[in-house]
């Protein structure tokens, strides 16, 4: 029997968007492993073109890469602009195929509601700031954004001169993947 290949442990950024996938069946097919999908239409999102999506993944057509990306970009709620007190953003490091990519995923605390995410290879400040920049965009005023630190810290965006709250030794994105998934406390 061929073992599976194991992407994230726990409730980091990465399973909580690959099973919200799985609950609102955005991919139809799954030759291409979830995860490696929602990376694929992380780095999509970024503003990576589908051929270096294609080429950075590896196993993974371009049209394949696009597939992902449409199907998961279509599945999120309707982007709105409101009024959002709190803003949780985490951040994890994943392993595709021997490769690391950085996630980050922002979701609004009162509702759990996703609100961006994004993928990048080197999770650099300049990365860092386009993702606040899609998340601003939800927003009609400057939420409080609250950081986890620990195994999934969203390092592109602490070198940003920003005005955050930490959540030590607590990753807030597990705690809110916990309340809404139904996991375990």
């Amino acid at each position: 029997m061929k073992p599976v290949p194991t992407f994230a442990t726990g409730l980091g950024p990465l399973s909580i968007i690959s099973k919200w996938a799985v609950s609102v069946h955005a991919f139809r097919r799954n030759k291409v492993p979830v995860e490696k999908k929602v990376v694929a239409a992380g780095l999509c999102n970024s503003g990576y073109s589908y051929r270096e999506v294609s080429k950075m993944l590896g196993g993974m057509s371009y049209v394949a890469a696009r597939d992902a990306y449409v199907s998961l970009v279509t599945s999120l709620p309707r982007e709105e602009r409101r009024y959002r007190r709190s803003v949780a953003i985490d951040g994890a490091d994943v392993p595709v195929d021997g490769k690391g990519y950085h996630l980050w995923l922002a979701r609004d605390l009162e509702t759990g509601e996703i609100m961006a995410f994004q993928a990048s290879p080197d999770a650099s400040a300049a990365d860092g700031a386009r993702f606040l920049a899609g998340v601003a965009a939800q927003c009609t005023n400057r939420p409080l954004l609250k950081l986890g630190v620990g195994p999934n810290d969203p390092r592109g965006l602490l070198n940003l001169d920003l005005y955050f709250q930490t959540i030590p030794s607590q990753s807030i994105i597990v705690k809110l993947g916990r309340l809404f998934l139904g996991a375990p406390q």
